[in-house]
């Protein structure tokens, strides 16, 4: 059964596609995480009457990294998700056999960042989510979720992945107006700015204005998916606040796609918060992302549990609880059957904090996991707002 979310603890997640499931997957997130499964097993064949009456094609169960559908407002607000930082993904990227949601050009990353704002738009007109601009919005926000109601909101903070969808240092003002407060540069192989995850080089040079606007403007840098030298090129030349917002720990599991113990610990020296991630590829020391001959197409094969390892080792390095977080990319081009065994939907986050609990995490732990670390980042983070 699904926490009440009258009793559950604020979770704030510190890094969701929902956007980018919205759109790519063609899922109406306003309805439960079992209306999704099931209209998406009739769109798969699999049902009983055949295809859904509102598909436009007809998709196998694994295409396009679809996955089982784990992810849903209604779910997070029975599950206590009161605050997410929620992504603008888009990226260019040569199309592949195992990534068909890149670009090929920077104008459509563009454009389809622009789509993936207005709907988050839309969702604000139907009261679904509220934008949080100012740290004035934020302490707003948690407050309400201290008690929710069924209407209550979910707090957006607006995130990008892959810095694509921003044409240049002059488009910097423009988002920050839309309301975007981190963005980090690269993703998946290189884009217009550097070097990400499965490649290896660093920066390129039209990267460095950009960083400074973005600096300028007062928006957090997230180094998750830089490759090896730009992570550090990023470090060099960035006076801002940083984090990671989905990333484990590369001594349990190896690959530049994690962080080592040394960027751990430079990350924390300049007070940044580093969100965990639920996904086996993530968990599982078989794989490898510097090795795609490691990559399963299996099941996970690992609890919850495997995620509070990380957890462990990020305080055991830091030497304290204040720099870890949740970052789940739950539904993040995968879905329920990479999610942890023990795991169904969203909601479940909150029988996570009982696994912490068990794992000896007490109350004040717990909660700065689930909520205060990143309420005290994104507090430094935004803009303080009107007195």
């Amino acid at each position: 059964m699904a926490a009440d979310s009258t009793r559950a603890t604020l979770i704030v997640d510190g890094h969701l596609d929902l956007a980018y499931n919205a759109l790519f997957h063609r899922r109406d997130l306003t309805q439960s995480v079992y209306t999704l499964r099931e209209r998406e097993d009739m769109l798969a064949g699999q049902g009983p009457s055949g295809p859904h009456p509102d598909a436009l094609r007809k998709l196998p169960r694994d295409d396009a990294g679809t996955g089982i559908p784990t992810v849903a407002l209604p779910q997070m607000r029975s599950g206590g998700i009161g605050i997410v930082l929620s992504t603008i993904m888009s990226r260019v990227q040569v199309p592949n056999g195992a990534l068909a949601d890149g670009m090929r050009t920077q104008t459509a990353a563009h454009a389809m960042g622009q789509s993936h704002l207005h709907y988050y738009k839309a969702l604000e007109r139907q009261g679904e989510l509220t934008f949080i601009h100012t740290a004035q919005d934020l302490h707003r926000v948690a407050a309400a979720w201290q008690s929710p109601t069924p209407d209550t909101p979910i707090g957006l903070i607006l995130s990008m992945e892959s810095a694509d969808p921003i044409l240049g240092p002059d488009d910097v003002e423009f988002w920050f107006d839309a309301g975007l407060r981190s963005v980090s540069l690269t993703h998946f192989g290189i884009n217009t700015w550097g070097h990400g995850t499965g490649t290896k080089g660093g920066l390129y040079a039209c990267a460095y204005p950009l960083l400074d606007a973005l600096q300028a403007a007062g928006i957090a840098l997230d180094v998750t998916h830089a490759a090896d030298t730009a992570f550090w090129q990023l470090l060099d030349a960035w006076d801002g606040p940083v984090h990671a917002s989905h990333c484990n720990c590369r001594s349990l599991v190896p690959g530049q796609r994690h962080l080592s113990d040394e960027m751990i610990r430079a990350l924390a020296d300049r007070g940044g918060v580093i969100g965990v991630v639920f996904a086996e590829p993530m968990l599982n020391p078989d794989w490898n992302f510097d090795n795609p001959a490691s990559f399963s197409a299996s099941t996970a094969r690992r609890a919850m549990t495997a995620v509070v390892d990380h957890i462990d080792h990020i305080c055991q390095l830091t030497g304290n609880i204040e720099h870890v977080a949740l970052g789940t990319d739950l539904d993040g081009g995968f879905g329920r059957e990479w999610a942890p065994t023990d795991y169904d939907t969203i909601a479940d986050l909150q029988r996570f904090l009982s696994i912490l609990e068990r794992r000896g995490y007490g109350p004040a732990d717990r909660d700065a996991i689930a909520h205060g670390n990143l309420l005290r980042f994104m507090g430094d983070v935004l803009p303080k707002g009107s007195p």
